[in-house]
């Protein structure tokens, strides 16, 4: 396990781009957030990943706010100044699936 030792501080800008990461925007409305290119934000989340040891975005935001380096007091003014109507386009990004039926054979040995 690591700790906060172990971490190479953020950049300001890498810290900003993973408090957009945990609010949930996509690599195109963080730029749009940050005035700068997608390519930017790409590289910006890299550097957080290999400087939080961290596999995904997720991953990196857990640790980014277990150890400080981005203020979950902040994440949940964000996210409480959000109203529910700006929420509704993201989650109109995950794709829904329609339920599958399940079928459950019989087990052959069990019958009688």
């Amino acid at each position: 396990m690591h700790t906060a030792t172990n971490f190479r501080p953020l950049a300001p800008r890498q810290a900003e781009a993973l408090a957009h990461r945990a609010r949930g925007l996509s690599n195109a409305e963080t730029a749009a957030a940050m005035a700068c290119s997608v390519a930017n934000v790409t590289n910006l989340l890299a550097e957080c990943f290999f400087k939080l040891h961290a596999r995904n975005s997720t991953d990196a935001v857990a640790k980014a706010i277990k150890f400080g380096l981005i203020q979950f007091c902040l994440l949940v003014t964000l996210l409480g100044s959000i109203s529910p109507d700006a929420l509704t386009p993201a989650r109109s990004r995950i794709p829904r699936r329609p339920a599958k039926e399940i079928r459950i054979r019989p087990n052959r040995e069990y019958q009688v």
